[in-house]
């Protein structure tokens, strides 16, 4: 029970450093945002701290070096905000206050989400890592890792090619005693729930905002891979958070936004070794008005491209897969991409950032895929579930299209 208590305590304290670096980008007046980042953001920097001074200052890793390691971070990212967090103070208080206020359907709709990711983050204290994956690839590195305090050593591995992220948050964990590394898990998707909520109440009413949270989270495999230890849900987290930061600097032209877009898209690479996130930095050239004016030209030339891929007879056999393998399966998803897509192309929508995500996701997949398959030939066939798995991201992106769809009265913020 200490042990777990003492966990608790080591897993939500990466929410320090986070927090403070998110008020150092955001800025003091977003303390809600930078709240809802701070478990994302101080888990990256701390893991990649301890990662640098293993494998590139030699230093052997114990529980003495990582936990001052942890402070060091720590104390770097609380100089730049440490002179006023006065908007914060008020934003606990305003907090506290809603549980005093009168409940009305939206709110009980957000109690029982908080609800529900709480019960998940608990019950993971009593289950182990699992999946098979999860056990000879990640969870087997931390625990070498935990015993040995050396990364170098795994560069002979044959699952080197892994990033260390998840495997630095397993070591991290069983450093401080606990038995299972499982409550990692459901915090990426509270981050996930809270992120896209606090991003979106900036510009949305409260009751689109939880209902494009809670759409989000219901999309397919999403909220199931809380309690898998696989890559794919903190990927899927920080590319599309990466994403919806990226949109917003494409309407809104502040560079506090862009900032963290670049940063969180960058963290995929930390994750896993996808080039997905080259999309998000593509989408970038958006906020160039230029570019924006003929963004409806440009989807129709990504659709123009995945019908001239699908029947290249170099990539149909390719590209007829990954039609049954991910979309068909995420059925009705690409049904409803069909739909925004004519909608916008017949209502002269201006607004076409997440119709070229989806798009741009998918020419990413066929390219990679075509990849692959020149140098392990029919292979990728027999990993169907891999690669739906690995493109759970792309039905968040479908769902935050609704941004472009619904009426803008329906859609526009009218409560502080």
């Amino acid at each position: 029970m200490t042990n777990n208590f003492t966990g608790i305590i080591a897993i939500l304290a990466l929410s320090i450093p986070g927090f403070f670096i998110n008020l150092t980008v955001l800025g003091r007046k977003r303390p809600a945002e930078s709240l809802a980042l701070s478990w994302l953001t101080g888990s990256v920097v701390v893991t990649l701290a301890l990662y640098a001074l293993n494998t590139y200052l030699n230093i052997g890793l114990n529980p003495w070096v990582s936990v001052l390691t942890f402070m060091t971070v720590t104390f770097i990212s609380l100089l730049p905000p440490a002179g006023n967090l006065t908007r914060f103070n008020l934003y606990i208080k305003n907090f506290f206050k809603t549980f005093r206020e009168k409940i009305t359907p939206i709110k009980a709709a957000g109690y029982i989400l908080t609800i529900l990711l709480l019960v998940s983050f608990i019950t993971s204290f009593f289950f182990p890592v699992a999946d098979w994956d999860a056990i000879t690839v990640f969870d087997f590195r931390a625990k070498i890792l935990f015993n040995e305090g050396v990364i170098k050593d795994m560069t002979i591995m044959t699952y080197a090619g892994y990033p260390m992220y998840t495997s630095l948050l397993h070591y991290w964990a069983y450093l401080t005693g606990l038995w299972t590394a499982m409550p990692v898990y459901p915090l990426f998707t509270a981050s996930f729930a809270a992120g896209i909520y606090f991003v979106l109440k900036r510009f949305l009413t409260k009751p689109v905002s939880l209902l494009i949270t809670i759409a989000c989270l219901a999309a397919p495999r999403i909220f199931a891979n809380t309690f898998i230890a696989y890559t794919n849900l903190p990927y899927t987290v920080f590319l599309i958070l990466g994403a919806l930061y990226i949109y917003l600097w494409t309407e809104e032209r502040d560079w506090r936004d862009l900032l963290m877009g670049i940063i969180l898209s960058a963290a995929t690479f930390w994750v896993r070794s996808f080039p997905f996130a080259v999309v998000n930095f593509g989408l970038v050239f958006l906020a160039i008005p230029f570019i924006k004016k003929y963004a409806k030209y440009l989807s129709l030339l990504t659709i123009g491209a995945v019908l001239v891929l699908y029947f290249l007879p170099v990539t149909h056999a390719i590209a007829d897969y990954l039609k049954w393998a991910v979309y068909e399966y995420y059925s009705p998803y690409w049904v409803v991409f069909i739909a925004f897509f004519l909608s916008g192309l017949f209502s002269e929508s201006k607004n076409w950032f997440w119709i070229l995500a989806y798009t741009g996701y998918g020419l990413v997949l066929l390219a990679g895929t075509f990849v692959f398959n020149q140098k392990w030939p029919g292979y990728y066939q027999g990993i169907y579930d891999a690669v739906r798995r690995m493109m759970i991201f792309i039905n968040p992106a479908i769902i935050l299209a609704a941004i472009s769809i619904f009426p803008k009265q329906i859609l526009v913020k009218k409560d502080a």
